[in-house]
């Protein structure tokens, strides 16, 4: 049987899944960083399936910054408190992409 992903082992998988299918690098070490990105540049695809990712795990937009480096995605205090340790529901997953 497999075990299910918690809502922060989706968001690491999903950041890393993003980062390589847009040609991009991620940085997930959210204990260090408090926060995962998407670095080494920015464009409106990318941007948007980060924010797609971040719906399907329910972070708020407003925890998702962009600039001409990348992307990030702050880990707030109630999202983990909340949300991090929940198991996964699949969402929508229109981020989600074959490489």
């Amino acid at each position: 049987m497999e075990k299910k992903m918690t809502n922060i082992e989706m968001l690491v998988w999903g950041i890393n899944h993003i980062a390589e299918n847009h040609g991009f690098n991620a940085d997930t070490n959210y204990e260090e960083e408090g926060e995962v990105c998407v670095w080494g540049g920015c464009n409106v695809p990318t941007l948007s399936d980060v924010q797609m990712l971040c719906e399907d795990l329910h972070i708020k937009r407003e925890c998702i910054e962009s600039n001409e480096c990348g992307i990030d995605v702050f880990i707030t205090e109630e999202w983990w408190d909340k949300y991090a340790r929940e198991p996964y529901k699949k969402g929508m997953e229109f981020w989600r992409r074959i490489a």
